[in-house]
């Protein structure tokens, strides 16, 4: 009787060393999966953040040829203008020329 139950003492502390190493390593494997987790999650956003400034980087340089097309486009436009004014000018010098040729020289008519 005292061996069997010695028998079942040194079993039942095996059983519990197994239990608990089993647990321990549940417990680390855990631990991995976590951390491994951590590491593609810290990953993941590495690659989000370099993804989100190429993007916003790829805009602002959009921003900026946009906006010197836009610069250049004004420029073409107040050139323009100046020149249409400066032909207006001129061909309103020229006609108020002949309106007062016209109005002021004699016309010719009943002269033979």
């Amino acid at each position: 009787m005292a061996e069997r139950r010695k028998r079942s003492d040194g079993a039942r502390a095996e059983a519990e060393a197994l239990r608990k190493a089993a647990h321990e390593k549940d417990r680390a494997h855990r631990e991995g999966l976590r951390k491994a987790r951590a590491e593609v999650f810290a990953e993941q956003d590495v690659a989000r953040r370099k993804v989100l400034d190429e993007r916003n980087a790829a805009v602002r340089q959009a921003r900026m040829r946009a906006n010197d097309e836009i610069q250049a486009a004004k420029g073409r436009i107040a050139a323009e203008l100046e020149a249409a004014r400066h032909d207006l000018d001129r061909s309103g010098d020229q006609l108020a020329d002949e309106i007062a040729r016209a109005v002021l020289e004699p016309s010719g008519v009943g002269k033979a």
